[in-house]
């Protein structure tokens, strides 16, 4: 006791529950009730294991203030009461010595699942952004799929891992010497595609982005949010980068037309195609340079083109001027070193 507070620390033991923790120090059942229905990552606190610690401190008059989580497994869970308020904070504080690790089963959604594990907000959109080059979120997670999270004491993890039913992909982080982190899979590449130019071979730009354009169809001026590319009919549509289809339609406007989703922020558009290459539907994963339909003048077109958007975090932009980041390597001299490492993070797991 300390400036007249309470300080009460536990150590889980087999056939504890952290209710038992919480009566002892003479708080209440309301009160606990309160906490574990205040907000979802309160249910943390009933999934404890042998070897978890709780620190629990009151003030002088015997009113709750904090409780402090330290799970073996994963990150310190910091709830604070204030204001008859409850707060939760999660601190990547690791032991340096070693890795810790997180795991997240899916049940419901990752945005669901990873904060009911107590990931942060931003770790979440970063696993999203990383492995939405190859899983569509939508599509793809089946009940029981899982992420590991590994954490050597930094903000972010030092490498993630999903586990499906079908197929596992493993990253693992890479600092350069400017400091920034990326994530590589074992190979030494990020996930992320280079976007190339031109879907197609084309014989001239017809029409570049424009905020204001005479439209010889409608005959009336409008934006022109894409890259129109003359090219004959039947001349071979290719992605730009590597993808997954979001749909195809025929629509009155772009006539025959296809949307690739490119992990979380990127989305491209190929319009007034003839016809859609064979087979191809929605949730399908297409390659850079995968053929993808026909150069054709469906729609509202005058004269067989390709009409091909760019967009980012669903802003329209300017293909010819805009290029999204290039695919990233880990450097030859450090390949090695790197790759030992992910090694021994994945015998850790046994994955």
């Amino acid at each position: 006791m300390a400036d007249g507070r309470h300080d009460f620390s536990f150590e889980v033991s087999r056939g504890d529950a952290f209710y038992k923790f919480f009566f002892s120090t003479g708080l209440s059942g309301s009160l606990l009730t309160k906490l574990m229905t205040s907000d979802e990552r309160a249910q943390r606190l009933n999934n404890i294991f042998p070897g978890d610690k709780f620190r629990i401190t009151l003030d002088n008059r015997h009113n709750l203030e904090q409780i402090i989580f330290s799970p073996i497994n994963s990150n310190p869970l910091f709830i604070s009461y204030e204001n008859k308020k409850f707060r939760f904070d999660r601190v990547n504080a690791q032991p340096t010595g070693g890795l810790t690790h997180t795991l997240i089963t899916i049940n419901k959604s990752l945005n669901y699942d990873a904060k009911k594990a107590g990931i942060e907000a931003e770790v979440t959109k970063m696993m999203v952004d990383n492995f939405s080059w190859e899983i569509d979120f939508s599509r793809d997670l089946r009940k029981g799929d899982k992420f590991i999270l590994s954490w050597d004491g930094e903000k972010t993890p030092c490498a993630m891992i999903y586990i499906g039913g079908k197929r596992t992909i493993a990253l693992f982080a890479y600092k350069n010497s400017l400091g920034e982190k990326k994530y590589f899979t074992s190979k030494g590449a990020t996930l992320n595609d280079t976007f190339g130019f031109a879907p197609a071979k084309y014989d001239r730009i017809s029409s570049g982005f424009q905020k204001s354009r005479y439209h010889p169809t409608l005959r009336v001026y409008r934006s022109h949010r894409g890259t129109d590319f003359a090219a004959p009919s039947g001349t071979p549509v290719h992605s730009t980068a590597k993808g997954i289809v979001k749909y195809t339609a025929t629509l009155t406007g772009y006539g025959n037309v296809v949307y690739l989703k490119h992990g979380s922020e990127y989305l491209t558009v190929y319009a007034h195609l003839s016809k859609f290459a064979k087979g191809l539907k929605s949730g399908d994963k297409v390659s850079k340079g995968q053929l993808i339909g026909y150069v054709g003048s469906t729609g509202q077109s005058t004269g067989p083109h390709l009409h091909y958007e760019l967009r980012i975090n669903g802003v329209h932009q300017d293909a010819e001027k805009v290029r999204p980041p290039k695919q990233s390597f880990v450097p030859s001299n450090k390949m090695s070193e790197f790759q030992a490492r992910a090694k021994q993070v994945l015998i850790d797991l046994g994955v």
